[in-house]
């Protein structure tokens, strides 16, 4: 019988402006092995959170913001058809790292989850992929590509992107991101060395979705995130 997994606090980054993103910061070791990117809301008494964040990350120019949640169990955040199965949940929002010197933004606050982009437990059975994959989500004119995660070692990764004209006209609709696509980036192999660095311009393909042979032109901007140590191995914790 499988073992339930404690409450536990899932730290998280959060990107984005008109929309929050949450990324999920994983490590190889239970309950924290999973790979979850939600889009959300924040919410206060004051009715006033999602626009002190959106102001705080313009004025700063602060990339990491990070969200300390209440304790609970990751797997209640998604029901058997993959949405939202707990849709709220309260933490501290910080700018900056929370375990790091981060400074308190905003306490408490609710978190509205809206849509589940990506959920994944990790396999210890994976295979890490040939070339250098990421999950690509956002809307509007707010893109993002997140690392895939397989095993150790291995980065957590998130960057800004924007897509460019491609020869096969494929496109990266607001709904085709909406389920967090995975994205192989041509010509480069899975690891820290060859990440994806601002100002890059790369082919990608879909992976396992779409037409064989797809081309898709990236343009990679902002980076956000870049962890290392928490997924060289698998037993590293908070």
């Amino acid at each position: 019988m499988a073992v339930a997994d404690p409450k536990a606090t899932h730290g998280m980054l959060v990107v984005g402006e008109e929309t929050a993103y949450l990324s999920h910061l994983p490590m190889f070791m239970r309950p924290h092995d999973f790979q979850v990117l939600l889009e959300a809301a924040f919410t206060n008494d004051a009715g006033d959170a999602q626009q002190v964040y959106a102001d705080d990350r313009r004025t700063t120019g602060t990339a990491v913001y990070t969200l300390k949640p209440e304790r609970f169990v990751l797997t209640e955040l998604v029901g058997e058809d993959g949405q939202p199965a707990r849709t709220s949940f309260t933490g501290t929002l910080f700018r900056g790292h929370f375990e790091r010197g981060g400074t308190e933004l905003l306490d408490p606050v609710t978190v509205e989850v809206r849509h589940v982009v990506h959920f994944r437990r990790f396999d210890p059975h994976a295979v890490r992929p040939t070339e250098l994959t990421y999950l690509a989500f956002g809307k509007g004119d707010e893109r993002f590509l997140a690392h895939l995660v397989t095993m150790p070692p291995d980065f957590d990764h998130v960057v800004a992107m924007r897509q460019a004209p491609g020869a096969s006209g494929a496109e990266l609709t607001d709904d085709v991101l909406r389920n967090g696509p995975a994205l192989a980036i041509t010509g480069r192999p899975d690891g820290p060395g060859d990440r994806l660095r601002e100002g890059d311009q790369v082919v990608a393909g879909l992976v396992g979705d779409g037409p064989a042979g797809t081309d898709l032109r990236l343009v990679t901007g902002r980076e956000f995130y870049l962890e290392e140590g928490e997924l060289a191995a698998g037993e590293h914790s908070h």
